[in-house]
């Protein structure tokens, strides 16, 4: 089972990376974009913690971020019906980033935003705050091979 599951991890792997090197695999609108899957670990009996903090503190600096043109969204999702390897045991949510280019990822901007949606310093008690509600277990990137979504669909 753990060698299954390891090829299969390997070949979403050389999948990705093979996806990433061919600069013909664009959308239908011709545009690239990327995803950062970040997945959380919420200690017991803290998630109702997590969200909050996750949407009132920052869903209001991502939404500036998307306003902005430095992302193209935010999600936060809950992992509904665990199961599988590790199941809820490894992570029960994730947020999902979806960023124009690989470039913008770099470029966070949160100190400036969140001042600008709260009015106050980005300090360390928003970071201690945002680090003891949850662990982040490990990150995916993706890269948007193709979609079909409704403004594609004719």
């Amino acid at each position: 089972m753990i060698i299954r599951a390891f090829a299969v991890s390997l070949a979403l792997a050389v999948a990705f990376l093979a996806g990433t090197l061919v600069p013909s695999a664009e959308t239908q609108t011709g545009k690239r974009h990327f995803l950062r899957v970040d997945y959380m670990k919420i200690p017991e009996g803290q998630a109702l913690r997590y969200r909050e903090l996750e949407t009132d503190l920052w869903k209001p600096v991502h939404q500036l971020r998307v306003a902005k043109g430095h992302i193209t969204s935010w999600s936060l999702y809950g992992h509904h019906f665990p199961g599988g390897a590790g199941g809820a045991k490894d992570y029960q949510y994730v947020t999902v980033t979806e960023f124009p280019s690989l470039q913008s990822m770099d470029e966070l901007h949160y100190a400036e935003l969140f001042r600008e949606v709260h009015g106050e310093d980005y300090d360390t008690t928003v970071t201690e705050q945002t680090v003891e509600s949850r662990t982040l277990t490990h990150t995916d990137i993706w890269a948007l091979i193709d979609n079909v979504a409704m403004d594609t669909v004719r």
